[in-house]
């Protein structure tokens, strides 16, 4: 059984104007509609936990202070 993501209130929008993420604080997509809002999901993890798939970015390495 896959982990369930993180609540809704945990999550950023992230927009262009003609489509959105819903992105967790791990850099996880767990909801997108592309190209369009009005289009099929891509990535609906946030609505189904087991079945539903998506996406993470992260950096290569930790950021350094200089």
């Amino acid at each position: 059984m896959a982990d369930a993501p993180p609540e809704i209130a945990e999550h950023g929008l992230i927009g262009d104007l003609r489509t959105a993420a819903l992105v967790a604080a791990d850099g996880t997509v767990d909801w997108l509609c592309v190209p369009r809002f009005d289009s099929p999901s891509a990535f609906v993890a946030i609505l189904d936990g087991e079945r539903g798939s998506s996406t993470s970015r992260t950096p290569a390495s930790s950021p350094r202070a200089s």
